[in-house]
């Protein structure tokens, strides 16, 4: 996919006219980082409008207590970071490649502001982007709010699922991105242990399974029971 055909997809830029896009699109460069390589920590000034072209990132932030939370995940098409590009503020938290191998598309933060003084469409598309943003805060909230480790846990897997799995033919589903027992229980605020258990019992049971590349959902309904959906 070109880079033109990766601005056109992301929601941040939906609805941009094509001139925009194709100007935007000629200083646009491509990165690639590798599982756990960081595109930028927190603390950093923005100077790139951010678009993830393959793989996921997670966006990490660090606590008062040493600890690091787990923001969120992003993943084609989504963009990454630019409410702190567009304020002129710096990145809150770290952005961390979570899959073995990640490639974002990277526009100039000058190009981005300069066309938005002579685009409307673009800067609609932003504000738009920018509520869509709020909104997966909140399904971040339900997560966090779905009652026992085992229903946040299930939520979590449903949610991925929607936004980044794949149907196969013998019924199941798949997600193909490696999370840690570490970082399952970071997004679902519980501690490792507690997320081996829940998910051992569910490899027992054969309602998920999971190996370096992502996890097998073998009985959906069955977790989305379990998350109360």
């Amino acid at each position: 996919m070109g880079v033109l055909e990766v601005l056109k997809r992301t929601p941040a830029l939906a609805g941009v006219d094509a001139s925009t896009l194709s100007s935007l699109a000629e200083v646009t460069t491509l990165r690639s980082l590798s599982r756990r390589e960081r595109l930028w920590d927190a603390g950093d000034q923005p100077r790139h409008f951010v678009v993830v072209r393959r793989g996921v990132l997670k966006v990490v932030r660090p606590t008062a207590g040493g600890r690091s939370v787990i923001c969120g995940l992003f993943g084609p098409p989504d963009s990454v970071g630019d409410l702190a590009l567009l304020k002129g503020v710096v990145y809150p938290a770290a952005a961390i490649a979570v899959t073995a191998h990640v490639e974002v598309a990277l526009v100039p933060r000058d190009r981005i502001l300069e066309a938005m003084k002579t685009s409307n469409e673009l800067a609609a598309a932003l504000v738009r982007n920018a509520q869509t943003k709020v909104e997966n805060l909140l399904q971040r909230i339900d997560v966090l709010s779905a009652g026992t480790v085992e229903a946040r846990l299930a939520h979590l897997l449903i949610n991925l699922y929607e936004r980044f799995g794949d149907d196969f033919e013998d019924g199941s589903s798949g997600i193909p991105i490696h999370l840690s027992r570490q970082e399952l229980a970071e997004l679902v605020s519980t501690s490792a242990e507690t997320a081996i258990r829940v998910m051992t019992r569910w490899e027992r049971s054969g309602t998920v399974g999971g190996d370096e590349n992502g996890f097998t959902l073998k009985d959906l309904p069955a977790l989305r029971a379990m998350s109360g959906q």
